[in-house]
């Protein structure tokens, strides 16, 4: 294994950590809201607690999503720099293909979630209140409102009627067609495009919440440009190498109001001052998941990290990461939440839960990557070489190295 494919294999097995980081997300949240927030009264006084540490990164969905947008700017970008300069139509093919490569699986998550509640598989809670996302998707879903979200609403618009996650497809879809435009402009000039890159990224992160997170596409595409391999010869150094995973995941676990994160106030303040309209959880999960691909990018490819990253299991979750994602929360809301209707609000209850939903979700997403997300990368690869009318070599294989374009997304 050659040492970017070691890599590219790196960051495909993160991508798949992320999958599993969103559904500790969501279950911690649909039990223990505190767990997220801190608000107070808990229902778990040790769940309060650990929202205090600062060890919350395998829970935050913020950070995961935030590499999701990392990961996609910076692998598209690198499939720009290694085929885009040889094949003049490869970024109007990869730009071209890129609404069906998303779109597909988007829309069957879409058709599927309405047909488990039209059959009746998300159960009721008639007594009590039901815990966040486990109330969705609605119960008097119509068939009409998944063919208007099924094929455009989501993708463009962040429809999340039937699916509460689809709010960051439409986030990738802009964003990616953003990388393919930048790159078209100013790729030919790899110091212009990092300069663009990084006034961007810098302008973006001022803004307010969702349109700045745009700005970590292109934080991404600037790291594509930053020659690793060279910079790993030079100063190769484990352990800086730790301390930046270590910082990365301090960083992905941020909130304001944690004890653990409140020495940061004086740089959040004058943060906020510079940026008025930005969020700063934004700011700071993001600085932590851009740190831990730095850190994979810097070890070397036979290296303890990447070792550990490119085993089966994370390949394979990797390669799932999509699938996991786009289907985790209607396994949530049917099973998921027939775990808390018989079990209720306990600790066990969590643990059941938790281990249904990604023992489910995996089961179900080997199928749905086998016969949808694999097949939307061949249908969009053969859409976009017939609209150029090109040769199979010219377009996007759908893969850069061995891996899917993040929510890739990608």
């Amino acid at each position: 294994m050659t040492a970017k494919h070691g890599h590219l294999n790196s960051l495909d097995s993160i991508r798949g950590i992320a999958a599993l980081v969103v559904i500790f997300s969501h279950v911690f949240l649909a039990y223990y809201p505190e767990i997220h927030s801190g608000a107070e009264p808990a229902y778990s006084d040790l769940a309060l607690s650990v929202f205090h540490t600062p060890f919350t990164f395998f829970y935050r969905g913020q950070f995961a999503v935030l590499l999701f947008f990392i990961l996609s700017g910076y692998v598209l970008t690198l499939g720009c720099v290694r085929k885009a300069f040889s094949n003049p139509d490869y970024i109007a093919i990869a730009a071209s293909k890129r609404y069906l490569r998303l779109g597909i699986p988007t829309a069957a998550s879409v058709l599927i979630c309405y047909v488990v509640v039209a059959s009746g598989l998300v159960p009721v809670i008639d007594d009590g209140i039901t815990p966040k996302l486990m109330d969705m998707p609605a119960q008097d879903l119509r068939l009409t409102s998944a063919v208007a979200s099924a094929p455009y609403k989501s993708m463009l618009f962040g429809d999340q009627t039937f699916n509460y996650v689809l709010w960051t497809i439409k986030i990738e879809f802009y964003g990616s067609l953003l990388i393919f435009a930048t790159f078209a402009l100013v790729g030919r000039n790899r110091a212009l495009h990092m300069a663009v890159c990084g006034a961007l990224f810098l302008y973006l992160q001022s803004r307010a919440i969702y349109v700045n997170m745009y700005s970590y596409f292109f934080l991404g595409a600037l790291l594509a440009r930053i020659d690793f391999s060279s910079l790993q010869a030079r100063a190769h150094n484990p352990a800086a190498i730790v301390a930046l995973l270590v910082a990365g995941c301090y960083l992905g676990g941020y909130h304001e109001s944690s004890a653990a994160y409140l020495w940061l106030e004086p740089l959040s303040a004058s943060l906020g001052q510079w940026a008025t309209q930005g969020n700063i959880q934004v700011v700071y999960n993001g600085m932590g998941a851009a740190l831990v691909i730095v850190a994979v990018l810097l070890a070397k490819s036979d290296g303890m990290l990447n070792r550990c990253l490119n085993t089966k299991p994370l390949l394979m979750l990797g390669k799932l990461s999509f699938s996991v994602y786009l289907l985790h929360p209607i396994v949530l809301s049917s099973l998921g939440k027939s775990v808390y209707i018989e079990m209720g609000r306990t600790g066990w209850s969590a643990l059941v839960c938790l281990a249904a939903v990604i023992g489910a979700t995996s089961l179900l997403s080997v199928f749905f990557y086998r016969y949808v997300d694999r097949a939307s990368i061949r249908w969009s690869d053969s859409f976009g070489r017939a609209l150029f009318s090109s040769s199979p070599q010219a377009g996007e294989s759908g893969q850069t190295g061995r891996g899917q374009v993040a929510l890739q997304p990608s």
